[in-house]
């Protein structure tokens, strides 16, 4: 069927839609939690530390496998298993906004830490703290100064031909 509007341009707006996402809850009826991922294993099969305190093995849902990717850190909702209580279905991943959302109504526990400050450890080395590096040097500098006031050398070792 030909394109009865002109130009190949109409299309455009197609994918943009003006209205909201509706903010999904869990369902404790249906056995459902929030989930946060740890660990990607590959062929759609995630670790992942459940929100109830369990750590488990989530499997993506065939009806958003190819739709959504899911990377670590993310924050997921999952359906736990009845008959196995270690593995869980991956149905909804929530996005930043979301998740922030849901972190104001209380749907998490206190106990939870999410956001991208808390998912990085402080005491590992940071390529670009240059404040930190200068702190490092100034001490450095601080040590050899105080070990050749102190009298050392630290190459007593070496015979020097202007003694002999």
């Amino acid at each position: 069927m030909p394109n009865q509007k002109g130009g190949k341009k109409f299309k455009r707006g197609k994918k943009n839609s003006p209205f909201e996402k509706k903010l999904i809850f869990k369902d404790p009826k249906e056995n459902q939690e929030y989930a946060k991922i740890k660990k990607v294993n590959g062929s759609g099969r995630y670790q992942i530390s459940c929100f109830d305190g369990a750590d488990r093995l989530g499997i993506i849902a065939g009806n958003i496998k190819r739709k959504v990717r899911l990377a670590i850190n993310d924050v997921v909702l999952v359906s736990l298993w009845e008959f196995q209580d270690n593995k869980c279905s991956i149905i909804h991943k929530y996005e930043r906004d979301e998740v922030m959302k849901l972190k104001k109504e209380n749907e998490f526990p206190d106990t939870i830490q999410l956001g991208e400050e808390n998912d990085f450890i402080e005491n590992e080395y940071n390529p670009f703290d240059i404040d930190s590096k200068l702190e490092d040097e100034s001490d450095e500098s601080e040590e050899s100064e105080e070990s050749e006031e102190s009298g050392e050398s630290k190459d007593e070792g070496e015979i020097n031909l202007d003694d002999i």
